[in-house]
């Protein structure tokens, strides 16, 4: 074969291949494309389908769930609560644009009473505040859950934090035993630009960092190197205290009461000291805190049964319940002291008791036990007051405090003080009904170690996302 056929063939085959490769390169395409974060396969660099590596989507496999550091229902009038939850994302370069999620009250038995639904956006490596307010209950919440609507948690993308130009100051809370304000001042930091839009939270803490109450605010525009005045407020206390202290713990009292036939004393109208007493026991449920349950048993020859009022948050009408006491007409009252500090002790027991919450009796007699008496021997004139002295004693073992208020000048006060009281400091003698309200106020300062309270301003973080 001459040279010159032979470069003919090779430029052929040559042309052939070109063609070939011209005709197969747009099927391999079709059939293998450039891989991208939205063709529904795992390819390129990516972790999973359509996510992880240079895709702006993070995987599920790649993400850390967010964090509820606490949820709360914070009682802002009878029946009506600020929800609230303090939220940490603990992912350092993903987030959110936009996350709908549902604050939901639960009783005890886990039933759902009331729910409040949001949104917000979620920026890495922050914390944040949700906040739903003055939500309706017909039932007290017992806790309350945060739920995130699952397809959004699915939209995590890179993302970058922006930091805020926006600072706190001259924080000051005031009015805490009335009507509570929280008053502070917001700067802006930046001295080129304006501020935009902000969303901002208020938390009260008392001394040990439990909240106790939120609020939430919006504010816009503050000049470049400007400030702006700001202020949350509550229509209700947060403490009994004026100089600003709270509880560190709630407090569940038993008031227990005595409407035996002494103590209406000459047959007056309205009947002493019957009438005296019950106004200073009103006047401890006024000083009550938001967050203290309070409930009543009277007694004479036997307690009430029901209870007069069984614990609540619902003080006004534990105060109802106190001035609705009277004493029996048609037979002689006796004093069993002993039945009663029994019915105070199931109460504080029950189911309405709030978890972790200090429990107390506060009982108030005039006379000495003489009720119940000695099934076998009804002439043992000593069973009734050991039956009282036996259910104090049990109170000191489940770890109820006990303050006992003697009236009068007949009564023994050595065994009111030493066999029912938790320690004779708790013991408290008013010889005449009108030192029964300092004895009452002094009680329920001294049933809590006040302590201040903190505040914090949460400013909802803000970040740039990645499309």
């Amino acid at each position: 074969m001459e040279w010159s056929q032979k470069r003919r063939i090779l430029y052929a085959l040559m042309f052939s291949a070109v063609v070939i490769l011209l005709a197969i390169y747009p099927v391999y395409r079709a059939v293998n494309p450039t891989p991208t974060c939205f063709d529904q396969r795992q390819n390129g660099d990516e972790v999973g389908v359509d996510c992880g590596g240079s895709c702006n989507l993070y995987c599920s496999s790649q993400i850390k769930d967010l964090r509820v550091v606490w949820a709360k229902a914070f009682p802002v009038v009878s029946g009506r609560y600020d929800l609230g939850a303090y939220v940490e994302n603990p992912n350092l370069n993903a987030g959110v644009k936009i996350a709908a999620y549902t604050l939901r009250m639960l009783d005890r038995d886990g039933n759902v009473i009331a729910e409040g639904r949001g949104a917000t956006e979620i920026a890495p490596a922050s914390t944040f505040l949700l906040f739903e307010g003055n939500i309706s209950a017909t039932s007290t919440p017992d806790r309350v859950e945060v739920e995130f609507l699952a397809s959004d948690l699915k939209r995590w993308v890179k993302a970058q934090a922006v930091p805020s130009v926006l600072m706190s100051k001259n924080q000051s809370l005031k009015n805490t035993d009335t009507k509570p304000r929280f008053d502070a001042a917001l700067l802006n930091t930046d001295l080129v630009n304006d501020a935009g839009y902000a969303s901002l939270g208020a938390i009260i803490y008392d001394a040990a960092r439990h909240p106790v109450a939120i609020s939430h605010t919006y504010v816009e525009g503050i000049p470049k190197g400007g400030s702006q005045d700001i202020f949350f407020t509550w229509p209700t206390r947060f403490t009994k205290h004026p100089k600003g202290g709270i509880c560190v713990t709630p407090v569940d009292t038993m008031l227990v009461f005595d409407r035996s036939g002494s103590m209406d004393v000459g047959r007056k109208t309205p009947p002493e000291p019957l009438t005296t007493a019950k106004t200073a026991a009103t006047a401890y449920v006024d000083a009550a805190d938001l967050i203290d349950k309070v409930g009543v048993v009277s007694f004479a020859t036997t307690p009430t049964e029901p209870i007069d009022h069984e614990l609540s948050l619902d003080h006004d009408a534990v105060k109802k319940a106190v001035d609705s006491i009277a004493i029996e007409k048609g037979s002689l009252q006796h004093t069993n002291l002993g039945d009663a500090l029994k019915s105070a002790l199931v109460e504080l027991g029950s189911a309405r008791h709030t978890k972790d919450a200090k429990r107390v009796i506060v009982a108030l007699t005039d006379g000495d036990a003489n009720r119940p008496l000695d099934p076998v021997n009804p002439k043992n004139t000593t069973y009734s007051s050991e039956h009282a002295a036996t259910q104090a004693s049990a109170a000191r073992a489940a770890k109820i405090e006990v303050y006992a208020i003697g009236l009068g000048k007949g009564i023994s006060e050595a065994f009111l003080r030493d066999r029912v009281a938790t320690d004779p400091a708790y013991y408290f003698n008013a010889p005449k009904a009108s030192d029964l309200p300092g004895i009452y106020k002094n009680i329920s300062e001294s049933i809590c170690k006040e302590e201040n309270f903190i505040t914090e301003i949460v400013i909802t973080p803000r970040a740039v996302f990645s499309e």
